[in-house]
């Protein structure tokens, strides 16, 4: 659904407009009506056609109600900037504007109300005032209409640049689904309802939202759109939630329902920073982005577009929100949010130029490797549109069935590393296996430099060890005869080898490994000959008498219980025999 949003100053007519477009009152509040001025949001449906809709939002022009105005931008496609004919250009609209600016809202048509109170030559002096301050403000698309809803003049003109602006609009479907809570209730009958502008992707009452600062999953017990009963709601819709399972004390103004893994929640945030007003190292700001406010402290980064936020409270944000700044002196600056973890290297931040390769260029330099599921939160973008944008990625590597990114450089420079770890293992124990897996650390960049490495044909994995490909243990002439004189040496006495003499852990490791010996409880070694024979000769007897135990292997085949034990233990543990516990 398209959204738009009124600015201007306090009594140039916004929410007149607003009725005379909708037929909707969007002061609802008494203190509201008795003033003549809004304070909160207001809202209202507006029909393109019968089955053509737009969603308003009328925010407040008093500066008093600022953190208002910013909180109904939020997900705007298109801004009616209104003017009043005779008062002019005043404080709030220069502020409205600046604001609209830095939060990258270029779409506006600028409305002269009230032009039954001037007369021409004062209205074409307007227009070109107007016209001067949305180019000084660098807004190149916009349109200067002239109206009275007092005579109705200009309101058809109006109602047909609307639809042009509708029809020229493209949403942007590559971020979740959001809502910004911008108001918190209940109603009997119903329990907790959240409202907020719908942005990203549609919500059906069966979607996997969570709400901020629980994360809870939330129970859709009803979705609504302009007071009408929804299966599911567009982005751009004025929405309400009706929560199943949680009070109106769990959530605050604020807060934010969206997917889980694309909320953030901190209190340090790094910004591309636009400001119309020097703020210094170090001062205290008052920091807007969707419907929440915090206070914060902001720290430049030298030569850099970039400066560093630390915020009194945690807020939930997605990544690539805009914001704005505020202090004593009003709207200060404004931009987008681009980290939101320490940035270890911050020299690496100066000369920094916004774009989506260069934000993941500098995560990257931290994490090394990451997940495309931790990359979407990093972007605030859906998959597809992640996949879509590594895909042209040259300098960067996607593995693992496009699950992980790292840099080319990074993984050509760690396989090497990782190559010349395995070939130095071989080098130091050559009748090893290779090096253990137990020796990396387990990170799943290792894991996939291994998975690399393989796939390349370099390496494999063998029994919980790493090796070359080609790697086979080597044997000396020394340490092959002494191989060969202890086989023998365990062979001599039959079923029961001597256990007073063994040869080095490398070597024995390596007879182990490749099948020459085979180890039993007792510190007890046979041959492979040895326990083959020995192993037959004890199904035979299992054969024979439907059962085997020590008794019987010790009066059939003559061995201690020592032996006995040993070979038992081991039949078990090759799963030939399971042990009876009566």
């Amino acid at each position: 659904m398209y959204s738009i949003c009124t600015a201007g100053h306090v009594n140039h007519g916004k929410t007149s407009l607003v009725k005379e477009l909708t037929g909707v009152d969007t002061d609802r509040l008494t203190e509201e009506q008795k003033r003549g001025l809004s304070i909160e949001l207001g809202f209202a449906k507006y029909s393109f056609s019968k089955n053509l809709y737009a969603s308003i939002i009328d925010t407040p022009g008093h500066e008093n109600f600022i953190r208002n105005m910013i909180s109904g931008t939020h997900g705007i496609d298109l801004v009616m900037l209104v003017i009043a004919a005779n008062e002019g250009i005043k404080p709030q609209t220069i502020e409205h504007l600046k604001i609209l600016k830095l939060l990258s809202i270029k779409e506006i048509v600028a409305i002269i109300t009230k032009s039954d109170l001037s007369n021409p030559k004062q209205i074409s002096k307007l227009n070109s005032e107007i016209t001067e301050l949305l180019s000084k403000n660098e807004i190149d698309n916009f349109n200067i209409l002239e109206i009275s809803v007092k005579n109705k003049k200009g309101i058809d003109s109006l109602k047909k640049v609307l639809f042009e602006k509708y029809n020229q609009n493209k949403k942007d479907y590559s971020k979740p689904s959001r809502l910004s809570i911008d108001r918190v209730f209940s109603l009997d009958g119903k329990g907790t309802i959240v409202t907020g502008t719908l942005t990203g992707n549609k919500i059906t009452k069966d979607s996997k939202l969570v709400v901020t600062p629980s994360f809870k999953e939330i129970k859709i017990k009803g979705l609504e759109a302009f007071n009408s009963n929804m299966e599911e709601v567009i982005p751009g819709s004025r929405t309400s939630i009706n929560i199943q399972n949680l009070g109106v004390s769990d959530i605050d103004k604020g807060e934010i329902i969206s997917e889980k893994e694309f909320i953030v929640k901190s209190d340090l945030i790094y910004v591309k920073l636009n400001l119309v007003k020097e703020i210094k190292n170090n001062s205290e700001i008052s920091f807007h982005s969707g419907t929440s406010k915090s206070i914060g402290t902001i720290k430049h980064i030298k030569n850099s577009c970039i400066a560093k936020i630390n915020l009194r409270n945690k807020i939930s944000f997605l990544a690539g929100d805009k914001f704005i700044i505020r202090n004593n002196n009003g709207t200060s600056g404004g931009g987008e949010i681009i980290f939101f973890e320490k940035i270890i290297n911050e020299k690496k931040l100066i000369d920094f130029k916004l774009s989506e390769i260069n934000i993941v260029s500098i995560i990257l330099d931290q994490h090394k490797v990451l997940s495309i599921s931790k990359l979407k939160k990093y972007l605030g973008k859906n998959e597809k549109y992640v996949l879509n944008f590594l895909k042209n990625q040259n300098e960067l590597y996607l593995f693992n069935e496009s699950s992980y990114i790292a840099k080319k450089e990074y993984i050509k420079l760690e396989s090497k590393k990782l190559y010349n770890d395995v070939k130095n293992y071989h080098k130091l124990f050559p009748l090893r296996q290779g090096l253990p897996l137990s020796k990396l650390n387990e990170k799943t960049e290792k894991n996939i430099l291994i998975e690399i490495l393989v796939k390349n044909k370099l390496i494999t994995v063998n029994g919980g060890h790493i090796q070359k490909i080609s790697f086979k243990p080597q044997i000396n002439t020394k340490d092959s005869e002494l191989i060969n004189k202890y086989i023998l040496y365990l062979e001599s006495n039959n079923y029961m080898p001597p256990t007073d003499k063994t040869l080095s852990s490398e070597l024995m490791n390596y007879l182990i490994n490749n099948n020459f010996i085979i180890k039993c409880t007792g510190n007890v070694f046979y041959s492979i000959k040895q326990f083959e024979k020995l192993k037959k000769e004890v199904i035979r007897l299992n054969t024979k008498f439907k059962k085997i135990n020590i008794d019987l292997l010790r009066d059939n085949l003559g061995l201690s219980r020592k032996y006995c034990l040993a070979i038992l233990d081991k039949l078990e543990e090759e799963k030939l025999f399971k042990r009876s516990r009566n």
